[in-house]
């Protein structure tokens, strides 16, 4: 097999683009990914950048995928919050924010978005009793019942 054509070709074909190329090319990019909401979380608008969570007082900012909190009275993001289940939030979205700083309206947020009541109980293994239901036939003849003193003299006979 000669490879001397294909090779000739290959280099006229680099040779073609870049002489058609110019010399100092400027190349811009925009990406613009939307990866979607998390599976905790409510679906939302295009231009949405952020949560609002009242449980933990704090934002989730969808593009980078963290949590803004408060530690020692600075906005610090963080992968996960400790003690808290994703799943058991109740997230708001905000429509109405533009910007890097969502916490700058965290008043607004904090009054107009109460934080629900979220008890945090342990999680105890308990055995699983599978109960069978109980059938009472009534017997076919009468039945006695008969209440004893502490003696086991019969006090009292009721017949049902």
């Amino acid at each position: 097999m000669n490879l001397q054509p294909k090779a000739l070709l290959l280099a006229a074909g680099l040779a073609l683009a870049g002489a058609a190329a110019p010399s100092a090319a400027h190349a811009q990019l925009a990406v613009n990914v939307q990866l979607g909401h998390p599976t905790w979380g409510p679906a939302v608008p295009a231009g949405v950048q952020y949560y609002y969570i009242p449980e933990i007082g704090g934002y989730y900012d969808l593009a980078a995928q963290r949590y803004l909190v408060q530690r020692n009275g600075r906005w610090v993001p963080v992968a996960a919050v400790p003690g808290y289940d994703p799943h058991s939030f109740h997230p708001v979205v905000l429509r109405d924010y533009r910007g890097r700083e969502p916490w700058v309206q965290y008043r607004t947020h904090y009054a107009r978005y109460p934080r629900p009541v979220v008890v945090q109980q342990p999680v105890v293994a308990r055995p699983v009793v599978v109960r069978q239901p109980v059938v009472v036939q009534r017997p076919t003849r009468p039945v006695v019942v008969q209440h004893v003193n502490r003696r086991g003299r019969v006090v009292e006979r009721v017949r049902y």
